[in-house]
């Protein structure tokens, strides 16, 4: 091996250890408190909205989740969860050009016995939107799009706070 190629490897390692000394991740990436290893999300709707969007992010980092709350190591209790918009600016002809989508959830964690483990807690995420009705589906299409996007960062923020509030990091 040339001497140019063997100074590129052991840069490439040295950089590959640093970046995971500093606990970098890739974003969209998270990682799976052990507390969440087998898991039951109690929600309004299980398979719908910020639960469906829970259910991919912790089967993606690792985790089970079952149907049947008495073999969880945790259940995930979504208290709330509500998707709302507001207009942030009118066109010329009077209409919509540009909307607030808000995306809220209420959550708690509780052990397999019903006890409160973490707290109920808030997470509220915000991003505008612009609108124009000439591209009407391509614009309805872009906003689930944003909803969906905003779900799974709620998703990853819920299990991120859950591994903070129990002590993993």
């Amino acid at each position: 091996m040339s001497r140019a190629a063997t100074s590129r490897l052991l840069l490439t390692m040295l950089a590959a250890a640093l970046l995971s000394a500093c606990g970098f991740q890739l974003r969209g990436t998270v990682t799976l408190p052990p507390v969440l290893a087998v898991t039951y999300i109690e929600a309004e709707a299980p398979y719908a909205g910020i639960a469906a969007a829970l259910r991919r992010e912790l089967q993606s980092a690792g985790a089970r989740i079952t149907d049947d709350r008495k073999e969880a190591t945790a259940v995930i209790h979504i208290l709330s969860h509500r998707a709302r918009q507001r207009v942030l600016s009118v066109g010329s002809s009077g209409r919509a050009s540009e909307y607030e989508l808000f995306e809220e959830v209420r959550f708690e964690l509780l052990d397999p016995a019903g006890q409160v483990r973490v707290a109920p807690q808030s997470l509220r995420m915000a991003r505008d939107f612009v609108f124009d009705e000439t591209q009407l589906l391509g614009k309805v299409e872009e906003a689930n799009d944003i909803r969906r996007q905003m779900r799974a960062s709620l998703a990853r923020q819920i299990i991120t706070r859950i591994g903070a509030a129990t002590g993993f990091r």
